[in-house]
Parts: C-alpha cells; structure tokens; sequence
C-alpha cells in the first residue's frame, strides 16, 4: 500500500460478516477504493468449504481462514509456469451460502482480475459435475438488463464491449458459428438489434450506466452468470447475482429425478424444448442439428433416425448418463432420460442446444410414460 493511503481492505477482512453484512461492506469498499468485485453463483451437492480442499489439486492449495454465519473466507495459493519461470499467485475468496436455496453459493471475491481468470475460473470449469454454473438465454439476458435499468432508474446503459457468435451460411458449404469481440458504444436496444441482425447472440457483455446523481460503473456479465462490477454491488446483488442463484435453484429442482431409475416402474419423465417457430420446417436442419450436437465434447452420438424426423441416442461419458432424442414436429426437441440422467448432464446438453443451434422455451411434457 502506498505511504498516505487509508487501508480499507485489511478492517473489510478483518470484520464479522453474514449474508447481509458482506454485500453491503463490499458495496461500501468499491466506494473507496480502486477494486472490482468478481462472483460466480454456483451449486455444488458437497459444501464448498469441503469440496475445494478436496480437488485442489498439485498446482492449488486451499484453506479456510474465518467460518462466519452462512459465510466462509478461503485463501487459495496457485503457482504456475509462465514459459521457464514458476510463479505463485495467492487470493481469498468468500464462500456466501444462499439463505433459501439449499445447494446453492456465491463465490466473491476482490482479488486481481489476473487471479480470478487464471486460479478461479479454471478451477471452476476443470471440476464438472462437482461444480454446476447456470446458463443464461439471451432473452432473458437481455431482461436482466432492461430491469437493471429500469428499476434503478438510470438514465443510459451503454453496451461498451461483448464476445458474440454469429451464424454465417456460405453457399456450398454447412453452416458456421463464428466467434467474435467488438467494442460497442450503443445502448442496450441498439447492442441487441445489432447481433439479431447478424444472425447472432451474445455470450458476454460489459456495459456501464449512468445517472444524474452518479458518475458511472463499469459492469460484466456471461451466459453463465459470472459477474464482475467497479460499483453499484448492492444492485448488482440485486439485480444479477440473486436472479441467477434463483435460476440454478429452479433448475435443479426442474431437473433433478429425471431418470428412469429414480422413478416408479422406471417411468421416463422428458422434457421438450419449443422452439417457438418452425425449426425443423426444411429437412436440411436435420443435418444441422445433428452437426451442432457432434461437437459437444465427451459424448457419442448415435443417429437411429435422421429423415423425414430424427431419433438420436447420446451417452454423455461425463458420468454416463443416457438420452434419446426426437424432433417429430417441426418446432419442439424431446428429450428422454434414460436410466441415468443428471442434472449436470442435462443442463450440459440444453446448454449446448443453446449454445450451438437455436435457444428455446423448456417444458415438462405431460405423459406417463415414452418407450
């Protein structure tokens, strides 16, 4: 710390912190100094402050510092290569259990933003199925914006940069997803009508927003909930992080007990996905669909059927879960959990549906049973 400046950090670790206390202390410290808040909402069947100890692994070394009231602080030392030189990184983090949700945390921290994308995130996507993050449609990303905007009253929202991928159809060839950054200055209606407009969605995007009585934060979010703020935490809480932990509650309730095993008489229990349009209208996005499922990693695919409707069988070598997969009219996907299927897995499969060929709305379909 440079000789003069106030240390608000060490007092902010220092304190007793619940649920309440911790959101407004970290509110309070991006008021006062230069940080930014990242947080990653999360479900996890082992608490965290077991879990984390348990995968860290020969490059990771984890402890816990201070156990509060739904509250856990954890250090993490992370040493890396970085060409022939070792490096040791260390940051906290807090753990903060959501006070309804059983299953379901929030990891905050104001470590580095060089710490957080190289010792956190990675260890959050090298250990599926023990770690479940959410997925985000792009309309409701977009509602979560406008909300954001309205309820705070804020007089502009400006998307300033996003990663996007874009749909581009090349005469003679199969369809591609092209990745892509850009550096916007539009508001949010205009970011939005620009990558519907190149066939596209947006898989991250940082905005900032303004008001008469505040100068400005600058804010991100991904389709996964992952959310990083200079500002304005207290409506960030609010606005996105609780909104997502409600999400991968209700997802998990939705999804959880889906397989044939874990109901009576080994009954399936599928789920559609609508797509709201005709999807499947033109025989030749059969092949597309098929295509776009090939590419989900750790899985086979088996094509039973592929025209005039499509019968897949997938087995997601994750943790061996099983699907089959119809589309038998043109707007809805049904899919059928065989005698394992996870929550993990499922959501993997959506996700990448979503991700990868056209997002829609999920349902429970009604009947007793499909063989």
């Amino acid at each position: 710390m440079l000789p003069g400046k106030i240390d608000f950090i060490t007092p902010f670790y220092n304190q007793y912190h619940n649920n309440k206390s911790l959101v407004e202390g970290l509110d309070s410290l991006l008021n006062t100094s230069d940080l930014s808040v990242k947080s990653i909402p999360f479900s996890s069947d082992m608490h965290p402050v077991k879990l984390f100890p348990g995968i860290q692994g020969k490059s990771r070394q984890i402890k816990i510092l201070k156990k509060y009231d739904g509250v856990q602080l954890l250090r993490m030392t992370h040493s890396y290569k970085e060409g022939s030189e070792l490096k040791v990184e260390e940051g906290d983090f807090f753990i903060l259990e959501h006070p309804d949700y059983s299953k379901v945390y929030v990891l905050l921290t104001i470590a580095s933003n060089n710490f957080f994308k190289r010792s956190i995130l990675p260890l959050f996507e090298g250990h599926s199925p023990h770690i479940l993050m959410t997925f985000i449609t792009h309309k409701r990303l977009k509602r979560f914006l406008e909300e954001f905007q309205g309820e705070n009253q804020f007089s502009k929202l400006t998307i300033t940069h996003a990663s996007h991928r874009c749909r581009f159809n090349q005469k003679g060839k199969s369809e591609r997803v092209v990745p892509g950054i850009s550096w916007f200055n539009m508001d949010l209606n205009e970011a939005f009508n620009w990558v519907y407009q190149n066939n596209g969605w947006f898989q991250s995007l940082q905005f900032k927003v303004t008001a008469h009585h505040f100068a400005g934060a600058e804010i991100s979010i991904t389709r996964q909930g992952i959310v990083r703020t200079t500002r304005l935490f207290s409506k960030v809480f609010k606005s996105f992080i609780l909104p997502v932990c409600k999400m991968i509650h209700e997802n998990n309730e939705f999804f959880g007990n889906r397989s044939r095993r874990d109901n009576r008489n080994l009954a399936a229990r599928p789920l559609t996905i609508d797509f709201g349009m005709d999807q499947f209208s033109e025989s030749s996005e059969n092949s597309k669909f098929i295509q776009s499922l090939r590419r989900l990693n750790k899985v086979s695919i088996s094509v039973l059927h592929g025209n005039p409707y499509i019968h897949l069988s997938v087995i997601d070598y994750f943790d061996g879960s099983t699907f089959d997969l119809w589309v038998l009219n043109s707007n809805q996907l049904f899919i059928v959990p065989q005698m394992r299927g996870s929550v993990f897995s499922i959501k993997r499969l959506i996700n990448h549906i979503f991700d990868t060929y056209a997002e829609g709305d999920i349902n429970d379909y009604r009947e007793e049973s499909i063989h």
